[in-house]
């Protein structure tokens, strides 16, 4: 049951890491052509460069310049480490995992209010990612209440 738990986790971590690429692929597409027209532009109402293009679309939105990063690179180096840490079964690196997954489920949650109620919009990418950020909190949940309660 670890083995299956560990690779359930790295396997959303991949699902996560392959949208947080296509995410920062498209962010440099549009910095580069602006009008180039990502996949995950439907119509009006369902679109990415929407979102990416606007200053929400690095630092989670927060404004804090020193992580001004695009947030899909910041998603880049959150899935890489959690795949990377999925290989332990420390105690403490399990709680590390719980509470950082936790707080940015929170900001999930945040950019997704930001969606509905400053965008209007639908962006397919960012829908995905809450859904995959959800599964990896349920998953790192399941794995810190298997190994330590």
């Amino acid at each position: 049951q670890a083995y299956s738990t560990a690779s359930r986790l790295r396997g959303i971590c991949v699902c996560g890491l392959a949208i947080s690429v296509y995410s920062l692929y498209v962010k440099m597409k549009l910095k580069e052509d602006e009008n180039y027209r990502p996949m995950c532009d439907v119509n009006d109402n369902i679109s990415c460069s929407l979102v990416f293009k606007s200053g929400y679309g690095d630092g989670f939105g927060l404004g804090i310049t020193q992580v001004n990063a695009p947030n899909g690179a910041i998603g880049c180096a959150f899935y890489i480490l959690y795949f990377l840490s999925s290989f332990f079964n420390h105690r403490w690196l399990c709680l590390v995992q719980l509470i950082v997954c936790t707080l940015t489920l929170l900001l999930c949650v945040y950019l997704g209010f930001l969606l509905i109620l400053v965008f209007y919009d639908f962006c397919l990418v960012c829908v995905t990612i809450y859904f995959i950020h959800t599964w990896l909190f349920q998953e790192v949940l399941r794995r810190y209440r298997r190994l330590y309660m």
